[in-house]
């Protein structure tokens, strides 16, 4: 069996503080403690070494070779102490070690963004996975287990049985089309027909098991990511729906020129947004959090 050497943790934090402080003085203060305890504890540790740290000739103190490479090997191993402490105690007060989730791809990236970021200064310790996936596609994940969490595109189906579900919010979708796209020249609203005979692109799951929604053309070229759709509207292949904070900068930019479909209320539509656990497997702390944040 490998033993370690009979150095610690606390002796590492001392050594460092002296290299940062450059000196035992003031590393004792910012410490607090004695100086012959500082000088001690690194003596000590050059001792065990069999190396000298420090280049006592010079003021403030220089770090020898020795002492150069064990500062960055120091670093590492009390950033991996700090980390070993969170896990152990958020595993003691009962965090999950692991967290998986799945966002329907009409989330809007920003938030997304902001609420993971929160998470991960709330739980470092935690090892999250995020998948994105559209419609029952991130229902299925919830079922079969791969996820604790999920924000789903419901559809009218917002009480299932087996899932505690909770809404989060709604996503604003506008039709649009590219500049010079001959949709762009039509008054507003767009009439139906004009709509039907252009080529629609639509999100579309990989397997057909829900049915379309907003689709209005006969004719449709079909995409599973909304970065592809946007950019094959911006083509000028045909018209479709993006999220209006996706939208937004492209048509500001004069890339997409925004449509108001006549069959849609007021030219868009929103899609409701829920948060979904099962009943049978509630989620722990940091899910419980990130949920709450995830509220648009």
């Amino acid at each position: 069996m490998s033993t370690f050497e009979p150095f610690s943790l606390d002796q590492l934090t001392i050594f460092l503080a002296v290299v940062e402080e450059r000196g035992f003085s003031a590393a004792a203060r910012t410490l607090g403690r004695v100086q012959s305890a500082v000088s001690h504890s690194v003596a000590s540790l050059e001792q065990t070494l069999g190396t000298e740290l420090f280049d006592r000739s010079h003021r403030p103190l220089e770090l020898t070779e020795a002492g150069r490479r064990l500062a960055a090997e120091a670093r590492i191993v009390l950033a991996q102490a700090r980390e070993l402490r969170s896990v152990a105690s958020a595993i003691s007060g009962g965090t999950e070690a692991r967290l998986s989730i799945t966002v329907d791809a009409l989330y809007p990236r920003p938030a997304l963004a902001r609420a993971l970021a929160e998470f991960h200064d709330a739980f470092p310790a935690v090892l999250l996975r995020v998948d994105t996936e559209l419609l029952d596609q991130v229902i299925a994940r919830i079922e079969s287990g791969e996820s604790e969490l999920a924000i789903a595109n419901m559809g009218e189906t917002q009480n299932a049985p087996g899932f505690d579900v909770q809404p989060v919010g709604s996503v604003e979708l506008w039709g649009v089309c590219a500049s010079g796209h001959p949709l762009a020249s039509e008054p507003a609203p767009q009439r139906a027909d004009r709509l039907q005979q252009a080529v629609q692109v639509v999100l579309s799951e990989r397997t057909a098991s829900s049915d379309d929604r907003g689709v209005l053309a006969s004719r449709t070229w079909r995409v599973t990511d909304l970065q592809t759709k946007a950019a094959l509207i911006e083509a000028g292949i045909g018209w479709g729906n993006l999220p209006a904070d996706l939208a937004e900068p492209a048509i500001a930019a004069g890339r997409l020129h925004r449509l108001h479909p006549a069959p849609w209320l007021d030219g868009h539509y929103r899609v409701p947004l829920h948060s979904i656990v099962r009943s049978d497997r509630p989620i722990g702390p940091a899910g419980a959090w990130l949920r709450e944040r995830l509220v648009l």
